[in-house]
């Protein structure tokens, strides 16, 4: 992972206050995020996980687990053409952003083309 990615997951996680981590091995690639849920009115903050999963030669197929530590549940999508884990960190975190903004406005998540 290049330099500049590292120093751009650091600032994501300073400016919408979400835990972001990025793992690349030789033959997949994962990111897994930390949402604080919509304020519950007490001094605890809710989180929710968001793990999403790829790979070299993936053909940019992505797999999406919502609270993977609560459900086996997730979706299949297709993010398109990612040649280096540096391509998957901006899509994800793209991404992450447009659910935290849908959840915040509560709209139902999404279930991609597939789900199990």
């Amino acid at each position: 992972m290049q330099e500049k990615t590292r120093e751009l997951l650091k600032k994501f996680e300073q400016d919408y206050e979400i835990s972001v981590s990025a793992t690349e091995a030789l033959t997949y690639w994962i990111i897994y995020a930390r949402v604080r849920r919509a304020d519950t009115g007490g001094t605890h903050h809710l989180h929710h996980g968001m793990k999403y999963v790829s790979g070299p030669g993936q053909d940019g197929n992505v797999l999406v687990l919502r609270d993977p530590f609560v459900s086996d549940a997730y979706s299949a999508e297709v993010w398109g053409p990612m040649e280096t884990i540096d391509d998957f960190v901006r899509k994800a975190l793209a991404q992450i952003l447009a659910d935290k903004t849908a959840a915040e406005r509560g709209e139902e998540e999404g279930c991609g083309t597939s789900c199990a």
